[in-house]
């Protein structure tokens, strides 16, 4: 298994119950955000994030694509945002 290569751009999540924000840098962090707090863990966007994270680990996938699944997976879950 390859290590995770950070993002261009990371992503800055709202996580409201903690009512705190989280930033997700890479593969490896989107895998263990999306497995331990996502708030709702089914649906097409995210088993696709969950299945491209694997993916990109393995080196199968960019962690771009991986990026762009679990901004789709956030939008989906109603996570509120940011981009940097």
């Amino acid at each position: 298994m390859e290590s995770a290569h950070n993002w261009q751009m990371p992503v800055v999540l709202a996580n409201r119950e903690a009512e705190a924000f989280v930033v997700v840098r890479n593969s490896l962090e989107a895998a263990a955000y999306l497995m331990d707090f996502w708030p709702k863990q089914h649906g097409p966007a995210f088993y696709k994030a969950i299945r491209l994270c694997a993916d990109a680990l393995d080196g199968e996938v960019t962690d771009e694509d991986v990026r762009d699944a679990f901004l789709a997976a956030a939008h989906d879950a109603n996570i509120a945002i940011t981009v940097h």
